[in-house]
């Protein structure tokens, strides 16, 4: 075996590792989201109470993250990632027997905290064990992998709902954690030796968190990253009514959403690990705003028609994944690179501004503009301006 042939596979067995821990986050935004009608009706609360569930577990999720990369960065990333697991289990377990909304609410908070060490540490896990080229190349395998969770997330949720009602999503996340569990157990290394670790000490975490906030370096691509991401998310988080109101869907249809989003998500995966050492990341970055830029233009399009079509509606969001997937690699580089010696405390800034946007959109932004089509394109593409005015503006689109 050639050594480039060995590298590809160990590259390839390290993102199977690292890729299911930051599914965790899509298997618990999207699951549950054909349960929706159904368990409102069971706990006797309106649309706007179940967004509520969604936007506190992203909510934790965000605050949490900044707990988690300090402690990966002082302790390791293995036990951080242990214990998140098993919080992990036990909330989603609570959660199949839970009868009241202020459990519900409850234990999706204790989700999202429990939730957030995958895809901080994942991130670090990564950039820990190889250099910026391979870094580029494994984030665009984890791509890959990763796009199939938003995707099987919901379609799943909606069989399971269908069979066997919505306390069964929050049975399969159980299932999930606990194999998850088992497979960081036997096989996640340690890849943060203890010469490399840095203090917890609140005080000095929070100075390397305010100097975050004032390093344009890394908050460009970061918020590039974020309102690029944000501009996608509207539409998921919106997906009960633009499924079941304005394309007139059923339980099992949320595939119509969700299927373009994985193929672009995969073939974006795909073409960012073959532009790793060949395309330097500003220009993949620069692709992706003009091709995400264009698949609103084409919903907007569509949205404007009388009665819509599900694939008019639908099938540009594969084009946006795809631009997403070619430019996100190289903006979690970007801003990893910054902090090479506190990628976790970086990666934790990074989920956690990413994240609280997500929150405040379905806080303030969904249920607001949810009723009309085109009120939500209008939405996502105001988003998308603020993108392209940071990349630009910032000077690193001019590179």
């Amino acid at each position: 075996m050639t050594s480039a042939s060995l590298e590809r596979r160990t590259r390839l067995r390290f993102a199977l590792l690292v890729a299911p821990l930051a599914l965790l986050a899509p298997f618990s935004l999207d699951t549950y989201l054909p349960s929706f009608p159904a368990m409102a009706a069971d706990l006797s609360v309106d649309g706007a109470a179940m967004q509520a569930t969604l936007s506190s577990y992203l909510v934790a999720f965000a605050l949490a993250t900044l707990v988690a990369g300090p402690l990966s960065d002082a302790f390791g990333r293995r036990p951080v990632v242990l214990w998140a697991l098993v919080a992990y289990v036990a909330t989603s377990a609570l959660l199949v027997v839970a009868v009241e909304y202020w459990q519900v609410i409850g234990l999706r908070i204790g989700q999202g905290f429990a939730a957030a060490a995958g895809v901080v540490v994942s991130r670090a896990l990564v950039r820990d064990r190889f250099d910026p080229i391979d870094s580029r190349r494994v984030f665009a395998i984890v791509t890959i992998m990763f796009a199939m969770g938003p995707a099987i997330a919901p379609i799943l949720g909606g069989y399971l709902q269908s069979s066997f009602g919505w306390r069964s999503v929050f049975a399969f996340l159980v299932l999930y954690g606990v194999v998850l569990l088992l497979a960081a157990r036997l096989w996640l290394p340690e890849t943060l030796p203890p010469v490399g670790r840095v203090s917890s000490r609140p005080r000095l975490v929070l100075g390397r968190y305010a100097g975050t906030l004032r390093n344009v370096q890394f908050l460009q691509p970061v918020l590039v990253h974020t309102t690029l991401f944000g501009a996608k998310f509207l539409f998921v988080a919106a997906s009960p009514a633009l499924i079941y109101v304005h394309l007139g869907g059923g339980e099992r249809d949320f595939w119509w959403l969700f299927a373009p989003m994985v193929v672009g998500l995969m073939l974006g995966g795909v073409a960012s690990g073959w532009s790793a050492g060949r395309v330097a990341p500003e220009v993949t970055v620069r692709i992706g705003l003009l091709l995400t830029g264009i698949s609103l233009a084409l919903v907007g399009w569509a949205a404007l028609a009388p009665e819509p079509s599900v694939a008019a509606v639908t099938l540009p969001f594969a084009l946006y994944s795809f631009a997403l997937a070619l430019g996100m690699p190289s903006l979690t580089l970007l801003a990893l690179d910054c902090y090479p010696g506190a990628r976790g405390m970086a990666s934790a800034m990074q989920a956690f501004i990413q994240l609280g946007f997500a929150a405040l959109l379905t806080l303030f932004v969904v249920d607001w503009l949810d009723d009309v089509l085109l009120h939500l394109v209008a939405g996502a593409a105001v988003i998308w301006l603020f993108a392209a005015f940071v990349w630009f503006g910032g000077g690193l689109g001019k590179r």
